[in-house]
């Protein structure tokens, strides 16, 4: 017996293999990141706007028990956010067609994983402003096989957060589902746990906003104005949403392949000329690619150099750009509203830092306003500080002060100016 609460009633399908679906009904699947989180499912009738059954099955195992009960109904599958990353970038609609294509390295900064072991698609558009969505290969391919294993075809795949709808004139909206709360802000959002979602909303109520809230919940976190929404299964309002989402992940390699039967037939010559013809293209483009690609590499790497000739006895950071980490020891040396002239004035150094391998910068201290850089100094030697001086003041004026002969070298404090 399969049972379907409707406010506060349950509503029996008592032989849901023998029903008779029309165009408009579906069954909507929301997947956890992991094979033990339990999967909430619900058959939806779009043109009647009413839920025919739903439930909660125990682990992703289970999932071959809806392929019964699908019956010949689409499927329409929800995924936990939690196992995504939600942002957006800025990218106008004329610069769309270009700009989509360099999403990855956009974005590159933001991530922990490499590109290259994750899949970008993009979603709502608001203004210049453009959604996106990106899943790690491993996680899509994960819940395909999911889905293969219960003998399910999904038609399309949506970050859960993504299929909340947002009433006009809010900027958001929060609902609680199972044991997490799904919280959407414009464009991005998250799946957090219960005890997390507090501060995922502070953090977003910089200034006054105003949230839909989708539960009985009554929630008073500053700065923030609810606006409470009719209360409905809450499989039942992501059903109602997911039609309008335009964040699919199945795209790009993991778009549902089609069988094109006698149209082949006809157009199969045209095609392969088009085909040929894309090959060239494709060859050239990713010549430039591989050599632009090349090029980002030996910038990155530059960049380390740098980093490390700075910072000689900090631990690598690889999830985090050289830039980042450099930012971050501007802001806690108090320059963080001159990074700029202070990163040319290291870029402009580094040559002679490089003539001098022994030479290593031990503490840095940049004065914006007399644009001087403070440097305490190790080297081998006296000569080695004299070489640095002279190489440093063709450009800059140089010059030392204290000097200490130690054990393992000499080290010393200079002072760095623009001429």
């Amino acid at each position: 017996m399969d049972f379907t609460t409707v406010g506060q009633q349950s509503v029996c399908d008592p032989n849901p293999a023998v029903w008779r679906p029309t165009v408009s009904e579906r069954v909507v699947v929301r997947l956890g990141e992991h094979a033990d989180a339990p999967i909430s499912w619900i058959t939806w009738s779009q043109e009647q706007q009413s839920v025919i059954s739903s439930g909660v099955l125990a682990d992703a195992a289970a999932l071959s028990s809806l392929k019964e009960r699908a019956g010949g109904r689409p499927v329409h599958v929800l995924v936990d956010s939690s196992a995504l990353t939600l942002t957006q970038v800025m990218l106008p609609a004329k610069m769309a067609r270009q700009g989509i294509k360099g999403l990855p390295f956009m974005l590159e900064e933001e991530l922990a994983q490499d590109v290259e072991q994750l899949h970008f698609v993009t979603a709502e558009r608001s203004g210049d402003d453009l959604g996106v969505a990106v899943v790690s290969h491993q996680q899509m391919q994960t819940w395909q096989q999911w889905l293969a294993d219960a003998g399910l075809q999904a038609d399309q795949i949506v970050p859960d957060v993504m299929a909340m709808p947002i009433p006009a004139g809010l900027d958001g909206a929060v609902m609680q589902l199972e044991q997490q709360w799904l919280c959407r802000f414009g464009l991005t959002g998250s799946s957090v746990d219960s005890d997390w979602m507090p501060l995922v909303c502070a953090d977003q109520a910089q200034s006054e906003i105003t949230l839909a809230n989708y539960t009985p919940i009554e929630l008073e976190i500053d700065n923030i104005s609810w606006q409470q929404q009719q209360l409905e299964l809450p499989m039942q309002i992501l059903a109602q949403g997911l039609s309008q989402s335009r964040c699919n992940l199945l795209s790009g390699p993991y778009a549902p392949k089609r069988e094109y039967g006698k149209a082949w037939g006809i157009w199969g010559k045209v095609a392969i000329l088009a085909g040929v013809a894309l090959l060239m293209t494709l060859v050239f483009q990713g010549a430039r690619w591989v050599q632009l690609d090349k090029e980002r590499q030996q910038l990155r790497a530059q960049s380390d150099a740098i980093y490390k000739k700075l910072f000689p006895n900090e631990r690598a950071n690889k999830a985090l750009h050289p830039k980042q980490l450099l930012a971050s020891k501007l802001r806690s040396m108090g320059g963080s509203g001159e990074q700029g002239q202070l990163l040319t004035l290291l870029e402009k150094l580094q040559p002679s830092f490089a003539a001098i391998p022994e030479l290593k910068p031990e503490s840095l201290r940049f004065n914006a306003d007399r644009n001087e850089l403070r440097m305490q100094l190790k080297a081998a030697n006296f000569a080695q500080f004299e070489q640095f001086q002279k190489l440093a003041g063709a450009e800059f004026q140089v010059e030392t002060g204290a000097m200490n002969n130690e054990e393992q070298g000499v080290s010393g404090s200079v002072t760095v100016k623009v001429k």
